[in-house]
């Protein structure tokens, strides 16, 4: 009987429960349910999730679970960052800030070039929304989203990346680790139609591809805590490769 994406998805979330949560989502329970309240009352936020729901496609991956889940953990990082140095008033908008990035950041994640195309969008929707966002906000927003992608230097930024575009990226990066064995993949070969032999023939290539993160992270946060979110990944895809090659072997003795 060949192995289906559904069994290999279910194989992964049950490795995945058996391994420790990431140290940051245990030492920084407070900054994460902070940001997690945010989400989830902000007037801004709740307008733009509105705007943007029908829009962002679950089938791929990188739909609002994804979002959401980049949003808090954005705003957490920034409020560990901003500790001490700002007042509440001030934290609270960066926070803002980066969760509406975290919102964007994928709206065009099936188009070649996602980043540079879901900046521009973001654009358009923030500047005639009425979001009660200024000019230099909708920028920050805007280049937080260019800024995202991985392995790939973004156009049309000209100056310093901004404490929201590092935050962003970090969180989004957060997701290459468990959560890219208990969603991300199987959303996105189920939706390519990709022929399992072909998956497992690259998985190698992807496994490396996701060790390379470890070294990307932006803000002191994300390079403390992300090598670990990216550890916990490596260790999930090469015991669901361990688990398929037992019970191949089982099948076949």
């Amino acid at each position: 009987m060949e192995t289906t994406y559904q069994e290999l998805r279910n194989m992964a979330r049950e490795i995945v429960a058996t391994l420790p949560r990431p140290r940051f989502c245990t030492l920084f329970k407070d900054e994460i349910s902070r940001s997690r309240q945010l989400l989830c009352s902000d007037p801004l936020l709740l307008k733009l999730k509105k705007q943007i729901t029908p829009l962002l496609e679950n089938d791929f991956g990188h739909g609002m679970l994804h979002s959401e889940l980049v949003c808090v953990d954005g705003g957490a990082i920034v409020r560990i960052e901003l500790k001490d140095q700002v007042t509440p008033e001030e934290m609270e908008r960066a926070m803002v800030l980066v969760q509406a990035a975290g919102l964007l950041h994928d709206i065009k994640r099936k188009e070649k070039h996602h980043a540079e195309k879901g900046a521009r969008f973001a654009r358009t929707l923030l500047e005639n929304g009425d979001y009660g966002l200024t000019p230099g906000e909708i920028t920050t927003v805007c280049d937080a989203i260019r800024a995202h992608e991985a392995f790939q230097e973004p156009k049309g930024v000209d100056h310093a990346p901004s404490l929201i575009s590092d935050a962003l990226y970090d969180a989004d990066k957060f997701r290459w680790g468990p959560d890219n064995f208990t969603h991300t993949v199987w959303d996105m070969v189920i939706f390519s139609k990709m022929p399992l032999a072909e998956f497992l023939r690259r998985f190698p290539g992807g496994m490396e591809k996701l060790s390379q993160i470890r070294d990307t992270f932006r803000t002191e946060t994300g390079k403390t805590y992300g090598p670990g979110f990216i550890n916990l990944g490596i260790e999930a895809g090469e015991l669901l490769v361990e688990t398929l090659q037992e019970e191949r072997s089982e099948l076949f003795s």
